[in-house]
C-alpha cells in the first residue's frame, strides 16, 4: 500500500489476522517517501491490528530500486499470491511476477480519485493500472461502478469479482454516550452536531457541506459541522468558513487516527463525496449506530436504502443537503430508527469476517485449491 488514513489502508491492515484459519498468512507491505511523518501512527495501527507491516521507502515513480526489493522480499518469504490495492503496486506486482512466481490479484477502491489536482499523475497511474491488470489473474472490485470499470478496460468478466468492503462489528460498537464520547474527544457538548471524515480534497464535496450548514443555520437550527481529516484544501475549505461567517459553528479538526470517538460524539454523520469506491466511514457510522446522510456515490445506495437505513440524496449539490439535514435535525425518532435499522445492516451483511472469506475464495480459486469454508 502506498496511501495513508484512509478507508483501503483500513482494509489492508484488518485482513492478515483473519486469513490463518482459512489457510493463509500475510503480510503489509508500506511504501512511504522518505520524510513520511505517519509512520509510528500506522506502526500503533498495525500492531493494533495484529498485522505485520513492512515498511519500505519509495523514492517517487521513477524509484526502480522498488523492483529488487519487491524481487528479494518475495523470494525470501515464499510468496505466492501478491494482492495489489493501488496503482502502482499494481505495475509492481507485474515487475516482480518476471523474477518470481506467483499469482496477482488487485482491489479496486477508486484509484486515482485523491489525485484530483495532479490530473496528469492520475491519467498516467490509471493507464499504467490499466496495462497491468489485464496480465493479472483476479481482480477484486469494491462496488459495482468499479466492477463495470473493470470490464471496460477489456479485463476479462470471469476474472473480476464484486466483493464489497467491510468492517468488524465488533471493534466498532457503540461504546459511549454522545456526551462521553465528546468530553474523550476534549470537545465541549454544545449542541447538535453533523461529523464528516476524509481527506480534505475535491472529490470529497465539503465545500457543498459547509455550505449547506451555512443554510441550515440561516434557518434558525443551531447545529455545528466537525470535519475530520486532513488534505490540500484544508486553506480554501477555511477561507469559505471565513466568507460564509460559520467559523464558531464549522470546526476543522484535522487527522483523526481512530474514528471511533468522533462518530460516537456526533448527532449525525454526513458523506458529501462526489467520487467514492464503497466508503468504510459510512459502515463505521452505521456500526456505531449514528444516523447517515450520504451522497447516492458509488455503492453506497447497494448499502443504504433510503429512508430505511439513512437518508440519499444527489451528488454534487447543497439543496439536497440542507433538506435531508433539516429532515434528520427536526425529527429526533427518524434518527433513532434510522441507526438501528443501520446497525443490523452492517452486523447482517457487511461484517469483516465474512469479506475476508469471499478474499479466501478468491485466493483458493488462483491456486486451484480446494475451497475455504
Amino acid at each position: 500500500m502506498t496511501g495513508f488514513g484512509g478507508g483501503p489502508e483500513k482494509t489492508i491492515l484488518n485482513s492478515p489476522r483473519y486469513l490463518p484459519p482459512l489457510g493463509y498468512q500475510a503480510a503489509c507491505a508500506y511504501l512511504h517517501p522518505p520524510d513520511e511523518s505517519g509512520l509510528e501512527s500506522l506502526r500503533g495501527r498495525a500492531e493494533a491490528a495484529k498485522a505485520e507491516l513492512i515498511t519500505i521507502e519509495d523514492r517517487g515513480p521513477l524509484d526502480w530500486s522498488l523492483v529488487g526489493k519487491f524481487i528479494r522480499l518475495c523470494r525470501q518469504r515464499h510468496v505466492r499470491i501478491w494482492h495489489a490495492h493501488d496503482d502502482k503496486s499494481n505495475a509492481l506486482g507485474l515487475l516482480v511476477r518476471m523474477r518470481v512466481p506467483m499469482k496477482l490479484v488487485t482491489t479496486a477502491h477508486g484509484w486515482g480519485a485523491n489525485l484530483g489536482l495532479n490530473p496528469w499523475k492520475s491519467r498516467l497511474y490509471r493507464a499504467c493500472s490499466q496495462i497491468s491488470l489485464r496480465r493479472y489473474e483476479m481482480s477484486i472490485a469494491v462496488s459495482p461502478d468499479l466492477q463495470q470499470m473493470l470490464v471496460d478496460w477489456r479485463l476479462r468478466p470471469e476474472r473480476v469479482v464484486l466483493i464489497e468492503n467491510a468492517i468488524d462489528t465488533a471493534q466498532f460498537a457503540r461504546q459511549f454516550s454522545q456526551a462521553e464520547a465528546r468530553r474523550r474527544m476534549g470537545l465541549p457538548d454544545d449542541g447538535l452536531v453533523i461529523a464528516a471524515l476524509g481527506r480534505l480534497a475535491p472529490e470529497k464535496g465539503f465545500d457543498a457541506l459547509v455550505q449547506a450548514v451555512a443554510a441550515v443555520r440561516q434557518s434558525g437550527r443551531q447545529v455545528n459541522l466537525w470535519i475530520g481529516g486532513e488534505g490540500p484544501l484544508r486553506d480554501a475549505l477555511t477561507t469559505l468558513i471565513d466568507q460564509l461567517q460559520v467559523a464558531d459553528s464549522v470546526r476543522l479538526l484535522g487527522h483523526l487516527g481512530d474514528p471511533r470517538d468522533f462518530l460516537q460524539a456526533a448527532d449525525l454523520f454526513v458523506l458529501s463525496s462526489v467520487s467514492e469506491g464503497l466508503p468504510n466511514v459510512v459502515l463505521e457510522a452505521m456500526a456505531l449506530g449514528t444516523p447517515v446522510i450520504s451522497t447516492r456515490v458509488a455503492g453506497v445506495p447497494r448499502v443504504i436504502e433510503d429512508g430505511v437505513h439513512g437518508l440519499l440524496v444527489d451528488i454534487g449539490q447543497a439543496d439536497p443537503l440542507v433538506d435531508a439535514i433539516i429532515r434528520l435535525v427536526d425529527d429526533a425518532e427518524l434518527r433513532r430508527r434510522l441507526a438501528s435499522a443501520a446497525r443490523q445492516r452492517i452486523e447482517q451483511h457487511y461484517d469483516f469476517g465474512l469479506r475476508m472469506q469471499k478474499v479466501a475464495r478468491v485466493y483458493d480459486r488462483m491456486l486451484d485449491r480446494q475451497t475455504s469454508a
